[in-house]
């Protein structure tokens, strides 16, 4: 496996995005990285007025989905069952740091949103009262 070099961890979040097909050459690094992508996008399709850990059902499911595939990357038996290899610690803090970001991305827009309809809301109840 490739590990990241420092000089790869310098810059911004374009540098690494344009570096994505270098960072990811393996192919347990880039379906670990679609998974937790994959994750944080479903968490994101929650309802705009539910809370991050409100729906109590979704939080467990995207909890052992993402604990199921760390355990198909580090535990040895399913290693051997899914022809795996253990990643660096460093490409996961890797492909964690991009979830992340997205993650934080995801909730500003969220929560610029929920300004907005609050707004409209407000205004739309001070036109019918007028």
């Amino acid at each position: 496996m490739v590990s990241i070099r420092n000089e790869e961890m310098r810059g911004t979040a374009p540098d690494h995005l344009c570096r994505l097909p270098q960072i990811l050459t393996t192919p347990q690094q880039t379906f670990t990285c679609f998974v937790f992508l994959d994750l944080v996008s479903a968490v994101q399709n929650r309802g705009l007025g539910c809370e991050l850990f409100q729906n109590k059902m979704l939080v467990v499911t995207v909890s052992v989905s993402a604990l199921v595939q760390l355990a198909l990357v580090y535990v040895p038996f399913m290693q051997a069952i899914f022809q795996t290899d253990a990643l660096p610690p460093r490409d996961l803090s890797v492909i964690l740091g991009f979830a992340g970001v997205s993650m934080a991305l995801h909730e500003g827009r969220r929560t610029f949103e929920r300004r907005l309809n609050a707004r409209e809301s407000f205004a739309s109840v001070t036109e019918e009262m007028a």
